[in-house]
Parts: structure tokens; sequence; C-alpha cells
């Protein structure tokens, strides 16, 4: 007896006396080997592996911002991965400081990252998520920044005194 599909992958199931074949194609494959087919075929897919397995444990980074001595209140701090080593979602964090320059962002990855600063141009633009990118005080802080940080499961607070001029 035999049991042909009509799909895209055309295979049969051939039953002759104790032996069951499937054949897909050309190929005939032995009943015994149908577990390791399936065993292969979970490996290979990927399925249940975390993208974040191999990143660390996410942790809390906090510190103050301040400009010339004084608080950055509402100015956003981003921090963008060096190395392109994990997933995009994992590879950027941004936040607004408070009034007294100080910021939280929470489940960072341990990594290298750039420090971006910038000036929020108005109420509006900070509702939309828009920076002064290239503009004011913050200007060298912006896409070009030198600020770095290193995050470690230890080293979580970074503070930054900036300069204007």
């Amino acid at each position: 007896t035999a049991f042909q599909s009509e799909s895209i992958f055309h295979f049969k199931v051939i039953h002759s006396n104790s032996l069951v074949l499937l054949q897909i194609g050309r190929f005939q494959v032995p009943r015994a080997i149908y577990p390791v087919l399936l065993l292969s075929l979970l490996v290979f897919s990927g399925c249940g592996k975390d993208p974040t397995a191999d990143l660390g444990k996410p942790v809390l980074v906090s510190g103050t911002i301040t400009l010339d001595g004084k608080p950055s209140a509402n100015v956003e701090v981003i921090f963008q991965r060096l190395d392109a080593g994990a997933p995009a979602e994992f590879r950027q964090y941004a936040t607004v400081c408070d009034a007294e320059g100080k910021y939280k962002l929470e489940g960072v990855y341990p990594a290298t990252y750039t420090v971006i600063v910038n000036e929020k141009k108005d109420e509006k633009a900070g509702e939309e998520g828009a920076a002064a990118l290239d503009t004011g005080p913050y200007k060298k802080y912006g896409v070009d920044s030198k600020l770095e940080a290193k995050v470690t499961e230890t080293q979580t607070t970074f503070d930054f005194e900036l300069k204007s001029k």
C-alpha cells in the first residue's frame, strides 16, 4: 500500500512486509531514521533559543549629567552599544534626565557603550522624542560623542561632567 501526497514536497509512505519507508522525491528514508530526522529538525531550527542568553545579566544603569557644574535637566541620554553582538532591540537604550540631571536605564546588558547627550528642543519635541542634534551646548556630546561607559554587572553608575566649551 502507498499513500502519496499532492503537496509541493511529494512524498510517499511505502509499506512492504515489516519495512516502512518514507519516500521524499527520489530518496527513501527507513522508519528507524525518523527520530534522528525529527531531532535534527528541532536542533537546527533554533527552537527556544533565547537571543539574550550570551549577553549576561541585565542591570540598572544610573548616573548624573552636569554641564559646567550644573545639573542637566530634561536632556536625552542614549547608550549605544559599540559591538554588534546583540539583537537590535538590545543595542540602544534612551531616557531623559530629571530636574537634578539624574537618569536611569533599566535592562541594560553588560558591554561598552557610546554615551550620547542631546538637548531637547521644547516640550513638543520631548513628547515626539525629537532631540536637538548637533546644536547648543551639548553639540560635541551628540552623534560624534566621545563619551563611553563600560557597563558590567558591578559597574552600573556613570556620572558625566560635561563642558560647554
